[in-house]
């Protein structure tokens, strides 16, 4: 079977295209997130209305553009990655809650052992 973890690994720092890719995505999003504030920062204000609708728009430029070089074969890549991270993460989580009440109870039990052995070490002196 080809696994694409193995077969496909990403150096990322090598590949120009890849670190030009996630830098224009980085940027559209800091770009965008700008763009928003200068719109509601200055909604009644027509050149600052326009100013951060330009930056917004342009922003989603700069991140189609960032993800037409990044390439659609690296972001599947990367997204199978983080799903498959996410799956493991999920399954590593199921079975420690899975036996946290067995833990639980055993720990209860032995504080209920300790408990009732003073209690019988504080009866027989008082005898």
């Amino acid at each position: 079977m080809n696994n694409p973890d193995s077969a496909n690994q990403i150096i990322w720092w090598k590949d120009k295209k890849l670190l030009a890719g996630f830098t224009l995505v980085f940027l559209s999003f800091v770009l965008g997130f700008y763009g928003k504030l200068v719109f509601i920062s200055r909604f009644y204000k027509p050149i600052g209305l326009i100013t951060g609708l330009s930056l917004w728009a342009f922003s989603w430029l700069l991140l189609f553009l960032g993800v037409f070089i990044v390439g659609w074969e690296t972001v599947k890549m990367i997204q199978h990655r983080i799903q498959s991270h996410v799956k493991k993460t999920v399954k590593e989580t199921y079975n420690y809650t899975k036996n946290l009440p067995k833990k639980s109870y055993d720990y209860t039990r032995e504080l209920h052992k300790k408990g009732i052995q003073k209690i019988k070490k504080s009866l027989s002196k008082n005898d």
